[in-house]
């Protein structure tokens, strides 16, 4: 299971933003730097729903959200994420620990299933990830000690899924009970933690009013990564005081809805998700005459939609089988559509009941359903809101709502239930990439409101909304009125229905199923549901081109427009038709996915890569003590401190020991200190020990005196052997045609200028991002050259780079009138070294194979380098291209 492109944003977003908070004094400052460095936004200057300064909610713990919208699979995300946060975030080795919170019992019993299941693309991505040393619990063996034995905690990452309420909730006691009995389990004393309480690593940190074995104890002692999922559901002081109690390092909030206090660092838009054929969009929206009307016309769309996929499924695609949800009224002595009485009329008019689900708080008939199987027979679920959290099945198109006509139409509970798409992939008939909503009211436009301010609570934004016109159903009068320009797709639009509505009362009783069941059948009854899917189809498309018109940049949801800088209409034909060449390399196949070609990662190039046959010669010598961890000072906030506690920790671990086991313990420490991402720990743990196998005591002792620099030695060497390794396979793969060039990048839209270059001419965009002195020199000649149509100043890690063995990020690009592009990285004479060179090699590989219409060229001032030009150099070249 890949992560889409921007679920691999989102996890960049992560890392980088525990890059900036490593370096940074405190909380506040790294997320103000964050957005500042990143993404060129000022949090201190926005006004806005999502996105202020920061709000230190847990004292001292880096506490953040990911904003992603329902079907934006948040989960996978997470397991992903993991990986990340451990690897980049600075603070010493502790035990990998996970208590990953979910808002309700029914999620916390499918995550669980889902994370313990070895066949589940989520289980093998963390197994994947951490070497198949993974542990996943729930609060009840946790609680028995299971998966938390200290030698598990060494060895494993251990993940425990938690709901926030039965975490935190007392058990109903008698009278009689004592103060220990009514405190929730987790807070209360344990025998299965006794040895778990002599050896706490943090006496300072245990929790007032829990007994010192409680479980809660033993995991604040570990310093957990806690994940919260759904995390608008989180928000209490209660819950907060509890965030606290566990002792976090990082604290990662999941949300398609964030509160007013979270610190959103990534923001994921629908487009995004829409590209990446994650979610059925847009929404087609019916308003029909009465819940009967509801009733037939998600019958027959139903069949006809169906009738599509087994068209779809014999022109070689997936197999898809359409389901109706039909939301019905609460029970109340009132005569209303209960779900009783749906599932009665279905059977009425021919529905076989095998195919008729029940869903509500009291009845599941769902339960042990697989719905995505072949041999299920289920096409209709009846429920009233049961279906608003924690159930997915991407063959749910239709939600019919059947209610009164002046009821109040809420959809908010159950309408993300159908967003997600079948195999999130497009499939090759347009109707089954839709979903569809049926409803009959008095107040259209109130129903319409109603569901747009639902599918913003799962994490869409008015700007998909999509402006249609309305054409009013045959033989119905009806008055037309516009409404909020939306996503959704309507056959009548706002209307003010002026229909057969002598009574409110609700009637859903068939009264001749023979004649309903014909009804279904016909061809001229089915002509409405035609006429709507030609409406679906053409709107469709329209929301499709409005995607492929632009990259659509998830920022512009909370960054003033002005803000972002469009490019320049006179050059913005020219521009459409560049499409600078990345390299890729072909796949091998594997039992998820047949061999393709995708663009190059520089991960990919250690394939193969062996340590243990590598070089461990490393020089330890000692320039200054230099090591720092984070730590919280008196005011909360996130500080740098020496390492002095965790050098003694060290030290106390090998005290007493023979030399060679006192190597191993350190090779161990070091080992869980470097993070990478090619290589896994054993590994590393393995070559540490050879590098230090022949060191005596006072040397061994020094290294642990200077630990950080230590590790930083080891890792520096390992990052030189790995950079070798990908600069001789990645020329071996190109030699042998395995990797090649393809055109890949377009430039976007808009960008974000943080510091705005003035008074040079043809820059792409309406303003560019500043330079350095000589950077200015060059680029300002550049620009005076009449041959030239228009420069761009190429920002490192946002937009385009060379990605061979090393990412290439040039600084600029330049546009001939003759249609050649220049890519051009400008170097100070002082900045002739080793990269450099590496730098020429690939540029100039890359024009070599992009074609005569692409040249790289390295520009020094003045200073002769093999391979590169200088400035004077540069500017003849500008007038023979």
């Amino acid at each position: 299971m890949r992560l889409k492109n921007y679920q691999n944003q989102t996890l960049k977003d992560l890392e980088d933003y525990i890059k900036v908070l490593n370096e940074s004094s405190s909380l506040s400052a790294a997320f103000q730097n964050y957005w500042e460095l990143c993404h060129g936004v000022s949090v201190n200057k926005l006004d806005n729903t999502y996105l202020r300064p920061y709000c230190n909610t847990i004292t001292g713990i880096p506490r953040v959200t990911l904003k992603v919208p329902t079907a934006g699979g948040k989960t996978f995300i997470a397991c992903n994420a993991m990986k990340r946060i451990f690897e980049t975030l600075q603070i010493g080795d502790y035990p990998k620990v996970v208590t990953w919170f979910v808002p309700s019992d029914t999620i916390l019993q499918q995550t669980l299933n889902k994370l313990r299941d070895v066949s589940h693309p989520y289980r093998q991505t963390i197994d994947f990830l951490f070497n198949h040393q993974v542990i996943v619990v729930d609060k009840e063996s946790a609680l028995l000690g299971n998966g938390l034995k200290p030698e598990q905690l060494q060895s494993h990452l251990v993940i425990l899924i938690l709901s926030a309420q039965s975490f935190v909730e007392t058990v109903r006691a008698k009278k009689d009970a004592s103060a220990e009995q009514q405190k929730p389990k987790a807070y209360r004393e344990n025998e299965n933690f006794l040895e778990h309480s002599k050896h706490y690593t943090h006496p300072d940190k245990l929790i007032a009013g829990a007994d010192p074995t409680a479980l809660i104890q033993v995991l604040a002692q570990q310093n957990p990564l806690v994940i919260v999922d759904e995390s608008h559901n989180f928000r209490t002081e209660l819950r907060d005081e509890m965030l606290s109690n566990l002792n976090p390092r990082f604290i990662l909030e999941l949300t398609a809805t964030p509160r007013e206090k979270s610190n959103v660092i990534s923001f994921v838009d629908a487009m995004q998700l829409k590209k990446e054929n994650m979610v059925k969009l847009p929404v087609i929206v019916e308003n029909r005459n009465s819940p009967k009307d509801v009733l037939s016309a998600a019958i027959r769309m139903r069949n006809s939609l169906e009738k599509f996929a087994q068209e779809n499924e014999a022109n070689g695609g997936r197999y898809i089988r359409p389901i109706v949800l039909f939301q019905a009224q609460p029970r109340t002595d009132d005569d209303n559509v209960t779900f009783e009485k749906i599932k009665e009329q279905l059977i009425k008019v021919g529905i076989p009941e095998e195919q008729i689900k029940i869903k509500t708080a009291n009845k599941d008939e769902l339960k042990g359903i697989d719905l995505m199987s072949r041999e299920c027979a289920v096409r209709y679920i009846i429920t009233v809101n049961a279906l608003k959290e924690g159930w997915d099945c991407p063959f749910a198109y239709i939600l019919a709502t059947l209610a009164n006509k002046t009821s109040r139409v809420d959809v908010e509970q159950i309408l993300g239930r159908i967003l997600r798409q079948p195999y999130t992939m497009q499939h090759g008939i347009t109707l089954l990439n839709l979903s569809y909503v049926f409803t009959s009211s008095n107040d259209f436009r109130q129903t319409i409101d109603g569901i747009i301010k639902s599918l913003q609570k799962v994490g869409f934004s008015r700007k998909d909304f999509r402006e249609v016109s309305s054409v009013a159903m045959s033989g119905h009068a009806a008055a037309i009125s516009p409404y909020t320009p939306s996503m959704f797709t309507t056959q009548e639009g706002a209307i003010e229905a002026v229909i057969d509505n002598d009574s409110d009362e609700l009637n859903l009783n068939i009264d001749n199923p023979e004649d309903f069941k014909n009804q279904l059948e016909s061809i001229k009854d089915n002509d409405d549901i035609q006429n709507l899917q030609e409406q679906a189809q053409q709107l469709s498309d329209e929301y499709t081109q409005a995607i492929n018109d632009g990259d659509i940049d998830p920022l512009a949801l909370i960054t003033p427009t002005e803000m972002y800088y469009p490019i320049n209409e006179r050059y913005r034909e020219a521009v459409s038709e560049i499409k600078l060449p990345v390299f890729y390399i072909k796949t091998r196949p594997s039992v998820f996915s047949s061999e393709e070609w995708i663009p190059l990662e520089q991960t990919m190039l250690s394939e193969g890569f062996d340590l243990s046959t590598e070089d461990a010669n490393i020089d330890f010598t000692i320039v200054r003590p230099d090591g720092i961890t984070i730590d919280v000072a008196d005011s909360g906030d996130a500080v740098r401190r020496n390492n002095s506690a965790l050098t003694e920790f060290i030290r106390k671990n090998y005290v007493d020991k023979s030399s060679s086991t006192k190597k191993d313990v350190i090779s161990r420490e070091i080992a869980g200190m470097i993070k990478m991402n090619d290589v896994v720990e054993p590994s590393i743990c393995k070559f540490v020990r050879r590098a230090i196998d022949n060191l005596d005591s006072d040397e061994i002792a020094n290294l642990v005196d200077n630990i950080y620099q230590t590790r930083d030695a080891i890792k520096t060497k390992i990052e030189e052997l790995l950079a070798e390794y990908h600069s001789k396979t990645f020329k071996q793969w190109l030699s042998t045609g395995r990797i090649k060039l393809k055109e890949h990048y377009n430039f976007p839209d808009t960008i974000t200028v943080r510091d705005e270059l003035i008074g040079i001419d043809k820059g792409l965009y309406e303003a560019e991002e500043n330079v350095n002195d000589f950077e200015y020199k060059a680029i300002a000649a550049i620009a005076e050259n009449p041959n030239v149509l228009f420069w761009h100043r190429n920002r490192e890690k946002k937009e385009f780079y060379i990605n061979g063995f090393i990412n290439h990020y040039p600084d600029f690009v330049v546009s001939m009138k003759s249609g050649k592009t220049l890519i051009i990285e400008t170097k100070g004479n002082h900045l002739a070294n080793t990269d450099s060179t590496t730098k020429i090699w690939l540029g100039n590989k890359w024009a070599d194979l992009a074609g005569d219409n692409y040249h790289y060229f390295m520009v020094f001032e003045n200073k002769e380098v093999e391979g590169a030009i200088t400035l004077k150099d540069l500017m003849q070249y500008l007038n023979e291209l």
